[in-house]
């Protein structure tokens, strides 16, 4: 890999999650592609910036030669496509930034012993799946924004350690979070946390949200 072992960095999915995160990458000088069905007259507002910057691409040009691959689509759109193409991430770094909630957020899809990064790593089991990004927002990665707390957890500990300096090269405040089991748990914090917007529409929630999730003396307010 080059660009400080990061490699190629295909982001799948041109929403506002996607393009934020794409956006943020190439703001730190990370080679970056935007896999996406279509760019036409229905998109140009949203993919404006990444066509300005020449970064959108076909799905199958933008996978080709990526080192890591990142997963910006809903949760049900990355199962059908591990379902439909098990092979397309063989061997590369997949990040998921997916949470399985409700079309209404207000729930999971998914019952409590498993995960949707679990799901996702049964159906795809020759690529080195990484959970990273859940917790965060388009907001959060916006230049100016707050940030998150970017919780990263994965079984092969090479690949974890690549998406690690990948999210502290962007900025954001990083943690090792363990492995692809406790992605549960993972995945009920960033719940909680739109529970919490929800219920408090004038409110901001910022990063120490989930700085506060984490246990007293190691979470709020420690230095990272």
């Amino acid at each position: 890999m080059d660009d400080d072992d990061y490699g190629s960095v295909c982001v799948l999915g041109a929403g506002r999650f996607g393009t934020a995160l794409a956006l943020r990458l190439m703001d730190h000088g990370v080679s970056t592609r935007v896999a996406t069905r279509r760019a036409d007259a229905e998109t140009p507002g949203r993919l404006g910036p990444l066509l300005d910057r020449g970064a959108v691409r076909p799905t199958l040009e933008a996978l080709d030669g990526a080192d890591v691959v990142l997963l910006a689509l809903p949760f049900s759109a990355v199962v059908n496509l591990a379902e439909k193409f098990p092979g397309f991430a063989e061997g590369r770094i997949v990040v998921d930034a997916t949470n399985p909630l409700t079309e209404e957020g207000d729930g999971l899809v998914l019952p409590p012993h498993t995960s949707g990064a679990v799901e996702i790593a049964r159906r795809i089991p020759y690529a080195r799946l990484v959970k990273a990004f859940s917790n965060c927002t388009a907001e959060d990665l916006a230049p100016g924004g707050t940030g998150a707390v970017n919780l990263v957890a994965g079984d092969d500990e090479q690949a974890k350690r690549t998406v690690l300096r990948l999210s502290r090269h962007i900025g954001l405040t990083t943690l090792d979070a363990g492995v692809l089991a406790h992605c549960h748990v993972l995945e009920g914090m960033a719940l909680l946390r739109e529970e919490v917007r929800r219920r408090n529409p004038d409110a901001p929630v910022p990063r120490h949200l989930a700085e506060a999730l984490l246990s007293p003396g190691e979470g709020a307010g420690r230095p990272w």
